[in-house]
């Protein structure tokens, strides 16, 4: 049972809604039967992504192709509470009797307050990320979306970690500022829209979720409250003070590690350092500075505890070998060799590894890579690299490799490309 003060706050919650979703007819008959039961203006957009901001009174309708070709992604302005229940109940019916989702649709759920039906004013945009993540109900949402707990789309937001070798003080001068939290949009909590005073959630989809209607107002309920009751109590208590520890004392081993190599090489004797591919300790001392920055990178956001790190002291680049990083927060600007990674790999050379339920961004995959259930965005992926159930997309990326199901969004491929029971939608020969 929730407080009068819990249902003050979820009835005076501003809800904006974005189901993505297949349909038995064109976008036309779409628009004209969702105008109807809905009982709004639609207007029909040409792409996804279109300019035009909806409304309470005028939503839109754009191609999504992102879950296969004909998905359709209906757009909501932001309604009072009330509204948007009756909104996603007709919605929800609609696609049950004229439509279909599969495992990569989704229902997106942004939520904001209308300040005067609070009665005190509630700026989201100030919100505490930090505070938020750390006492954020997770494991409530996965219980009933057990399938998206895994999604490249929707990953865990639990996942902080210190921004800098150097440990921060607690209680007295917490601040979520000093620690490294999620950043982009393919997380279950889109904190990019903070500036535009709301936040957009991001868990909720699966096949079949439009018979799932209980499940998904009892969780955007779950939502307004866990947003509201950050709002209301920025102030850092014990029990977030505890949580803090706890995680400086998981770090406590990489932040005496970035000190000087010997202590690294008592902390961490799994990780081989290297020079050049030499491994004296003298030549590891040295560069030691050079590295440790990169090295605390890979320690805190992509949970390395075992491979070789090389050092080129020319490019002063780093080369990563015989790791398996199942819990990557980040990987960005190294050469990947003969690993296991899942997680978000940015500008990164992969060589011979297995990627795995990932996101990859203007990286380069060669020589007898497998990458499967991942997104790939602007790559180069040569020719031997296998891509599996994955979503290839973006103008400046080059594909020569092989695919085996899943989606060819957009971009270019050369002739040497081989495509098995692909979904191509827009592709470029060259």
């Amino acid at each position: 049972m929730y407080t009068n003060e819990q249902l003050n706050a979820i009835y005076a919650s501003k809800i904006g809604l974005e189901f993505e979703f297949f349909a038995n007819e064109g976008l036309d008959e779409v628009k004209r039967s969702l105008s109807n039961v809905l009982n709004k203006q639609i207007r029909i957009e040409e792409k996804a992504h279109s300019d035009f901001t909806p409304s309470d009174e005028i939503f839109k309708l754009e191609p999504d192709n992102s879950g296969g070709t004909g998905m359709i992604e209906l757009v909501t302005g932001p309604m009072p509470f009330v509204e948007s229940k009756l909104i996603i109940a007709k919605t929800l019916k609609w696609i049950r009797e004229n439509g279909s989702t599969n495992e990569r649709c989704s229902i997106h759920v942004n939520v904001a307050f209308d300040g005067k039906k609070l009665g005190t004013p509630t700026n989201v945009s100030s919100l505490d990320i930090g505070k938020f993540v750390l006492n954020f109900n997770e494991d409530k949402i996965y219980e009933a979306f057990p399938n998206r707990k895994d999604s490249v789309y929707a990953k865990s937001i639990k996942f902080i970690v210190p921004l800098s070798g150097m440990t921060q003080p607690s209680p007295e001068r917490i601040s979520w500022k000093n620690y490294m939290f999620v950043s982009e949009k393919y997380y279950g909590v889109n904190f990019s829209k903070l500036p535009k005073n709301y936040i957009e959630f991001r868990y909720l989809g699966g096949k079949d979720y439009e018979k799932k209607y209980n499940t998904i107002m009892d969780l955007t309920e779950h939502f307004v409250l866990s947003l509201y009751e950050t709002l209301t109590d920025p102030i850092y208590n014990q029990q977030d003070i505890e949580k803090l520890d706890r995680i400086l004392e998981k770090h406590s081993g990489i932040v005496e590690s970035y000190k000087d190599y010997q202590t690294f090489k008592k902390k961490f004797p799994k990780i081989q350092l290297m020079v050049d591919l030499k491994t004296y300790d003298q030549i590891v001392e040295t560069f030691y500075p050079k590295m440790r920055e990169e090295l605390f990178n890979l320690l805190t956001k992509a949970g390395l505890n075992e491979g070789l790190v090389n050092y080129d002291a020319d490019t002063g680049r780093i080369q990563l070998k015989n790791a398996e990083l199942m819990r990557c927060f980040e990987i960005k600007g190294i050469d990947i060799v003969d690993c296991k990674v899942q997680g978000n790999i940015l500008n990164c050379d992969i060589f011979s590894s297995e990627i795995i339920n990932s996101s990859l961004f203007e990286s380069n995959l060669f020589g007898a890579s497998d990458v499967a259930d991942s997104k790939i965005e602007d790559s180069y992926v040569s020719k031997n690299v296998m891509c599996k159930d994955s979503y290839v997309f973006g103008v400046r990326g080059v594909f020569s490799g092989e695919m085996e199901g899943g989606i060819f969004r957009k971009g270019r491929a050369t002739k040497m490309a081989k495509f098995e029971n692909t979904e191509i939608i827009e592709i470029e020969k060259i």
